[in-house]
């Protein structure tokens, strides 16, 4: 039987003004975050057997909905200190030394919100098993290896020729920031402190990968960023675009789990994979995601592949959840992120 152990990660610092808006406005909620939802409504089975673990320790004005006493430190100039300090990065740190001393040798599985405790889950998890060993597949909708330098130049490019940028010029936070460990670019960490190998990454499903026209644009920005998320795949990572996977859904996906050389497996879900299409209780919808039965489509594959291989799944998490509008009514109908997250973890550990 596997021993699954879940916990939470209810790390929430985004600088957006409407996140902090929205975390002023959820003050004392009664909502719980994602770990205590999913965790609570995860079934045993006669293979798979749920404990709960707990949650990682986060500073309670960094938490999605903070009570009114740490309202004082919310704010976008006190979320950015936080994120320019590499704060992300001690937060992953937290999360391999919870796994370490309260998760092995058992299987972790985390639930939370920011991406970047993903970090501290493959860190962990490398060590055990050697990074050789292990490969990293992930379901996101944005490639998390962007640093910020590189995603601020393309911000400052549609605030000059996008008359509809929903960025300010006069903005002060988008010159000048810090390349820190963070939610978008944790990726880029992992493989430039060799943490994990390149040909062991394997990301489906993003939809910001760049176009060929931006090999050539006029703007030097568009095509650094080019060279910058290119490079990676001239490095070993295996990215699977949208468009690509869409277009020929299990041929494409055969071509790239049999790149899967290693003996274990770790998997990691951004619930915006499923943006406005499958559900919208993610934090970033800022692209069209899968289809609720496309997600699965890929976990089932995931799942088939490592069977038939003998690879070990030793890990994975559902990410980005944001539970101020994960399972909420609108009208008649309902946002299905829970049930999703839910249904993706009984298929990756069946």
């Amino acid at each position: 039987m596997k021993n699954i152990k879940v916990f939470g990660l209810n790390l929430d610092p985004d600088e957006r003004e409407e996140s902090v808006f929205n975390k002023l406005s959820n003050t004392d909620s009664n909502i719980n975050d994602p770990y205590e939802i999913v965790s609570g409504k995860l079934k045993d089975s006669n293979e798979v057997k749920y404990t709960k673990a707990g949650k990682v320790d986060v500073e309670p004005w960094l938490v999605p909905a903070p009570n009114k006493e740490d309202l004082f430190m919310v704010g976008v100039d006190s979320i950015v200190a936080f994120i320019d300090a590499d704060g992300c990065r001690e937060y992953a740190s937290k999360v391999k030394e919870f796994i370490k001393e309260k998760i092995l040798p058992d299987i972790p599985l985390m639930i939370g919100v920011d991406h970047s405790g993903t970090g501290g889950c493959i860190e962990a998890l490398a060590e055990k098993y050697g990074k050789t060993n292990i490969s990293v597949v992930m379901l996101d909708s944005h490639f998390d290896g962007i640093i910020p330098t590189q995603r601020l130049k393309l911000i400052q490019h549609d605030i000059e020729f996008n008359p509809n940028t929903k960025f300010s010029k006069d903005d002060p936070y988008l010159y000048n920031r810090v390349d820190s460990f963070n939610a978008d670019s944790f990726l880029y960490f992992l493989l430039k402190e060799k943490k994990i190998l390149p040909k062991n990454l394997f990301v489906l499903g993003v939809s910001d990968y760049p176009p060929n026209a931006a090999k050539d644009a006029r703007d030097p920005r568009i095509r650094e960023y080019f060279e910058f998320y290119r490079k990676f795949e001239d490095d070993g990572v295996t990215i699977l675009p949208k468009n690509k996977l869409k277009a020929n859904f299990e041929m494409a996906l055969k071509k790239v789990f049999e790149k899967i050389k290693t003996p274990y497996v770790y998997v990691s879900v951004d619930i915006d994979i499923g943006s406005r299409q499958a559900l919208t209780g993610a934090r970033f919808l800022d692209y069209l995601g899968l289809e609720e039965s496309e997600i699965y489509r890929i976990i089932d594959a995931l799942n088939k592949y490592t069977k038939e291989k003998k690879i070990e799944i030793v890990g994975a998490d559902v990410m980005e959840i944001d539970q101020s509008k994960a399972g909420q009514r609108f009208g008649k109908s309902y946002d299905k992120t829970y049930d999703i997250s839910l249904e993706v973890v009984r298929r990756i550990f069946k």
